[in-house]
């Protein structure tokens, strides 16, 4: 049976990535249509039979599709597949700009491409530490409305260190479909951490700005910084008053692209509730005038960079 997926606005690449996942699901007689639906150039590089063959090979793997996500454009449409080795897959399919809309091209790859590395070591030990000074590292924590990127931007104006915010950086994937992401804050993370090893491993310093809720986060900040022996701060900001925490939620207006101004109050007090012990960070409270924090802060760092 064809595999129809529901789509509003059904585009022709949509429809021919529909053909592909027909073949990937073991559809009898599938690809007799296979001249028609190809670009000749496409043609010209594996032969329709070849490309039957390996479409049959692949349906092994796949049928019956299991399809984990789906992005569609005008001319392109990309399907995100699981096969029977619980690996995920992308399926993407790019068609001719006018009619008959045949194929151009086609793949199916790992989420990760063979030949790239898939990320950052969640444990840096045995990192590269780079030539002179290492510069270091400085993370402000806690909840929203909490006061730490208020702390985090007049420690970063200070000492004339750059302070990479969680929330901006999130903000930048709006317009391109970031907020729909499962893993959104991670995908954050993964940025800071970025950032940070790139500003480490120039000898320069860095300010990451962010909840820091995951533990094991922590952890892979302190590890990088162990490793290419950089000095480690932590900073943790609470409001101990609940109602002017509320009020601050309520009235901020952080002027962030793609990113929401407040925050829920009833979430921030959940998260407050769940937010695990840091032993190691610096307690402030954001109650006491910035001055006074931003000199509790500066002195803990021995008061330049």
């Amino acid at each position: 049976m064809p595999l129809t997926l529901t789509w509003t606005s059904r585009t022709p690449a949509l429809a021919r990535l529909e053909w592909i996942l027909d073949g990937l699901n073991g559809a009898p007689s599938w690809g007799s249509d296979l001249d028609q639906v190809f670009d000749p150039a496409f043609l010209a590089a594996i032969a329709p039979w070849d490309y039957r063959q390996l479409v049959a090979e692949r349906a092994l793997a796949y049928a019956p599709v299991q399809l984990v996500g789906l992005e569609v454009a005008e001319h392109t449409a990309k399907a995100m597949l699981r096969n029977h080795a619980d690996e995920v897959n992308v399926l993407s399919c790019t068609v001719e700009p006018v009619s008959p809309y045949r194929i151009v091209q086609t793949y199916l790859q790992p989420v990760v491409p063979p030949g790239l590395t898939a990320r950052l070591p969640m444990e840096f030990s045995g990192w590269p530490a780079p030539a002179g000074s290492a510069g270091q590292l400085i993370v402000f924590g806690g909840v929203p409305g909490s006061g730490k990127s208020t702390l985090a931007d007049a420690v970063g104006q200070q000492l004339g260190i750059p302070v990479f915010a969680i929330d901006w950086l999130l903000g930048a994937l709006t317009p391109f479909g970031g907020r729909n992401s499962d893993r959104l804050f991670d995908l954050g993370y993964e940025q800071l951490t970025t950032l940070a090893v790139r500003q480490l491993s120039l000898g320069q310093s860095a300010i990451l700005d962010a909840p820091v809720e995951d533990v094991a986060v922590r952890q892979r900040w302190l590890s990088l910084a162990t490793a290419v022996g950089a000095p480690y701060t932590a900073v943790l900001s609470n409001c101990p008053d609940p109602e002017l925490h509320r009020t601050r939620l309520a009235n901020r207006d952080r002027g962030i692209p793609g990113w929401h101004q407040g925050a829920d109050w009833t979430d921030v007090r959940r998260r407050i509730e769940a937010f695990p012990p840091w032993p190691d960070a610096l307690l402030i409270d954001s109650t006491q005038p910035l001055a006074t924090n931003l000199a509790t802060v500066l002195a803990s760092l021995g008061g330049a960079d």
